[in-house]
């Protein structure tokens, strides 16, 4: 019999590691994120500068002058010195590192909580799958790993905490503050915790909700991270500056916007609302967690096994947060710790017929069987492209930045606020952008005068005219040419993902010379009257592969 159960343990103990092995290779993904190189160069500004962090920004000539707060200085550091170290790759091996980290303590936390290996295995491809909204390295990255280590800590911890474990809370917090903001969620949680302590106190709630006995102190903890939450270099105003950015970003930031939301062509343009592309399994996924959250809630509720109210409180925000905003999907993974949880407590308390555990069993070792499928199709077609990629460059503008590079244009530069952070990686101090992901310090003015520059709206171009562009820089969506026919303007380069256009005029015939010297020394035809001629220069074959013309 103890043969049997050691070789059974050995078998899970494989599995576990291959399903490990498996997602690395997933998560080791091609570098894409609109923000990271922007961290990067800011970490660089940083370090460049003796560590002093800078009081005003200097990467866009729009917002000159502007009082900066960068509640992300930290994260900025370790990733400017893991790329410094070890370049693209070790922020690649970092990502990995800390998602799959996050899913090793849920994995053990269903573990501890259900002890069944099929059911711990289930959440943690689910977990997984949740994850992967967050797969961008950015500074976020830090708070996927913390919060769930956070929260896992607190709701399987039997014993009650010693010191130690305030001392390492609080020089968490410390820590945490200062790489992402995402930790003043960890005071909503542990304020939940008090508030659901105090309504215990009223008469008759008990009734209702089970009393829960602590193994920590929720007042000191919540001491020690107002506390812990103010140690960074601005203080109080850190808060203002977070919550004031929260109306902008919900308003223009994809990731902000409700899940729900199609992904149509003309909700994806329209400047009050942006469309983040969720796959119908990511949405059904999310549907599917909240009501089995609710529902076996209210099954548990009709048999008398009440629910901690601090529960609740807790299952039903994060629901309501993963359906406000697309960016709050991976935190569903509390509402299914919670059904773990209580649902343990059910089967104790009701056994199940006989005939029904073989059924039980059966959906279950589907839903593992489904879940391992999905992963395997997903790891078969993404890990062979992920390790020979390092950076998915087709969704960037790599070749107007080695062309503006090349020829040293002089002048304003108008682009898109996703290029915002490629441009001032390859570009500054030569070129400052017109605008870029930071739209808390862009503000709503600046983010609509782009959208409607990009996407053409009536009236852009009396925006081109007021900020006195010299070039722009157009991305294309959705492949769409998406060409601007002016007079006062010529094309100078075209492909895929990009447009770039010069002004016509007096001003700028030194940079029209430049242009026409470049293309020349590169053997590449070109007309200052006509443009740039895609369609021609498509015929060459090796010019379609040096500026990727296809």
């Amino acid at each position: 019999m103890n043969q049997k159960l050691t070789l059974m343990k050995i078998r899970e103990v494989l599995i576990f590691a291959l399903v490990i092995v498996g997602l690395a290779g997933i998560f080791y993904k091609p570098v894409f994120c609109y923000d990271i190189l922007l961290h990067l160069k800011t970490g660089e500004y940083i370090a460049q500068h003796n560590y002093v962090l800078p009081k005003a920004d200097s990467f866009s000539y729009t917002t000159g002058g502007k009082p900066l707060i960068l509640h992300e200085w930290l994260s900025q550091i370790v990733l400017y010195s893991v790329h410094s170290a070890f370049g693209f790759t070790g922020l690649r091996v970092m990502r990995v590192f800390l998602e799959l980290a996050a899913l090793a303590f849920i994995f053990w936390a269903v573990l501890q909580l259900s002890g069944r290996f099929l059911v711990a295995l289930l959440v943690l491809l689910v977990s997984a799958y949740l994850f992967r909204t967050r797969y961008l390295i950015r500074p976020e990255l830090f708070s996927l790993l913390f919060f769930t280590v956070f929260y896992i800590r607190f709701i399987t911890a039997r014993r009650s905490f010693s010191r130690i474990y305030y001392v390492a809370f609080f020089l968490l917090c410390v820590a945490w503050i200062n790489l992402h903001p995402f930790m003043i969620f960890t005071g909503v949680i542990i304020a939940i915790i008090l508030i659901a302590q105090m309504a215990m106190r009223i008469r008759g709630v008990n009734r209702w909700f089970r009393v829960t006995e602590l193994p920590f102190d929720p007042n000191i903890l919540f001491l020690l991270f107002l506390v812990a939450s103010l140690i960074n270099p601005y203080g109080y105003y850190i808060y203002g500056y977070i919550f004031g950015a929260t109306p902008i970003v919900k308003q223009f930031v994809q990731e902000w916007q409700p899940i729900f939301i199609g992904l149509q062509r003309e909700s994806f343009r329209a400047i009050t609302g942006g469309a983040l592309a969720f796959p119908l399994i990511m949405k059904g996924l999310v549907i599917g967690i909240i009501v089995l959250f609710l529902g076996v809630m209210i099954t548990l509720y009709a048999r008398k096994i009440r629910w901690a109210l601090e529960d609740v409180i807790t299952g039903l925000l994060v629901s309501y947060m993963a359906i406000i905003a697309a960016r709050f999907a991976w935190l569903l993974f509390i509402p299914v710790l919670l059904v773990v949880k209580y649902g343990r407590l059910h089967i104790k308390n009701w056994r199940l017929p006989e005939r029904l555990k073989p059924i039980m069993l059966m959906l279950l070792c589907s839903a593992v069987a489904v879940a391992g499928l999905y992963w395997v199709n997903e790891g078969y077609h993404r890990i062979p492209y992920n390790l020979r990629h390092e950076i998915q460059v087709e969704k960037y503008p790599d070749v107007p930045v080695r062309i503006l590079q090349e020829t040293n244009l002089s002048g304003r530069l108008y682009n898109p606020a996703g290029w915002g952070g490629y441009l001032v990686y390859y570009l500054y101090p030569d070129y400052k952008v017109f605008i870029d992901t930071r739209t808390h310090l862009h503000g709503e003015t600046g983010v609509v005068a782009s959208m409607m520059i990009q996407y053409q709206y009536p009236g852009f171009e009396r925006l081109i005219e007021k900020f006195d562009f010299d070039v722009l820089l157009f991305e294309k969506v959705f492949g769409d040419k998406r060409l601007f026919c002016s007079a006062d303007w010529v094309l100078i380069f075209e492909n895929a993902n990009s447009a770039m256009y010069l002004k016509n005029d007096d001003c700028n015939a030194i940079n029209l010379n430049k242009i026409v010297e470049y293309y020349k020394e590169n053997n590449v035809p070109f007309d200052p009257k006509k443009g740039f001629e895609l369609e021609k220069l498509r015929r060459d074959k090796y010019l379609s592969e040096r500026y990727r013309l296809s």
